[in-house]
């Protein structure tokens, strides 16, 4: 379930490339599933084009994932702080990242999939996370 979604300030659109937000993007998903234990078909990061107009934030992140006894506040730290350094250097922009952990007897999900729209990966499997 780890979800990060990431609101980038459009001013910082002309350093997006598709190729480095993939590698960015494995690089961030290996963190999670190092520092909290995540599955890797769980992981889902979200990149949203923001206007952010008096912050001086340029990019604001959430990460959200369920409440585990392993995910402690220095794993939680770690796990951010790492993430953050990644965007940082990439972006060279002030980053703002939070973390919040959900109990499972909170967490309602579904997962739709548009089996049309899937030509090559016929082997895809539904989630309920």
């Amino acid at each position: 379930m780890p979800s990060l979604i990431l609101h980038i300030d459009e001013t910082l659109e002309n350093i997006f490339e598709i190729s480095a937000v993939k590698a960015i993007e494995k690089s961030i998903i290996d963190i999670i599933q190092e520092e909290l234990e995540a599955e890797k078909n769980n992981c889902q990061i979200i990149w949203v084009k923001s206007k952010i107009i008096c912050s001086n934030y340029k990019i604001f992140g959430e990460l959200k994932f369920r409440d585990k006894e392993t995910r402690n506040i220095d794993k939680r730290d770690k796990c951010l702080k790492r993430i953050g350094k990644i965007l940082q250097n990439k972006f060279n922009a002030f980053i703002r990242l939070r973390a919040f952990s959900i109990q499972d007897a909170s967490i309602t999900a579904l997962d739709l999939v548009n089996w049309n729209c899937i030509s090559s990966d016929k082997n895809r499997r539904i989630s309920n996370e």
